[in-house]
């Protein structure tokens, strides 16, 4: 295993614990102002769709996301794995998810149309922290930085900001996002 993979290992650990050591009362309120500054920025307004994902409990609550998106006549656009890729859907509310890969909710693919032109969109993008950079550290698995490799919007991290770091481990097909949203600021890489 190199070095980097070595350090990633290391620093995922750090970011879990650290962010299962945030009380659920300062959780809550750090998700509803990191949501309400994305909803501010100018990438937010002059986006037609919004690709997004449903958080898990450990994760930042993105339903005000997309509830908002869907409220401004947003198209929204919510991952789904296939194989070793992202396929994005289109959904009209959360009731359109169902439980998928990984214990995440995905959207149903009987109700939902897949996404095939990501013209006027942004994407936000999961990760358990991120650099001042921009770099990010997901899970582990690639599918971000496989998607985003090909993907011509901007991407937005959001991000606890007790989980950014000065500077991340980071391999050649690591992508970074141009714009990260914590609780406490909004930074553009």
């Amino acid at each position: 295993m190199s070095k980097i993979i070595q350090d990633k290992v290391k620093m995922r650990q750090a970011l879990k614990e650290l962010r299962s050591n945030i009380p659920k009362d300062i959780k809550h309120k750090a998700d509803i102002e990191i949501i309400s500054r994305f909803l501010m920025t100018p990438e937010y307004s002059g986006a037609q769709t919004v690709l997004c994902y449903a958080g898990t409990k450990e994760e930042i609550d993105t339903s005000a996301l997309i509830y908002a998106a869907l409220a401004n006549k947003k198209r929204v656009g919510l991952p789904r794995c296939n194989g070793e890729i992202l396929d994005f859907y289109y959904i009209t509310s959360l009731q359109d998810l169902m439980p998928g890969s990984f214990g995440i909710m995905e959207p149903d693919p009987r109700k939902c149309k897949r996404i095939l032109d990501f013209r006027n969109s942004i994407l936000v993008v999961p990760g358990l922290g991120f650099s001042l950079d921009g770099k990010r550290i997901g899970y582990g698995r690639g599918y971000y930085d496989r998607f985003i490799s090909h993907y011509q919007g901007k991407t937005i991290g959001l991000c606890y900001y007790p989980l950014v770091k000065v500077d991340i481990p980071m391999e050649e097909t690591d992508k970074k996002v141009n714009l990260i949203i914590t609780e406490r600021y909004t930074r553009n890489i």
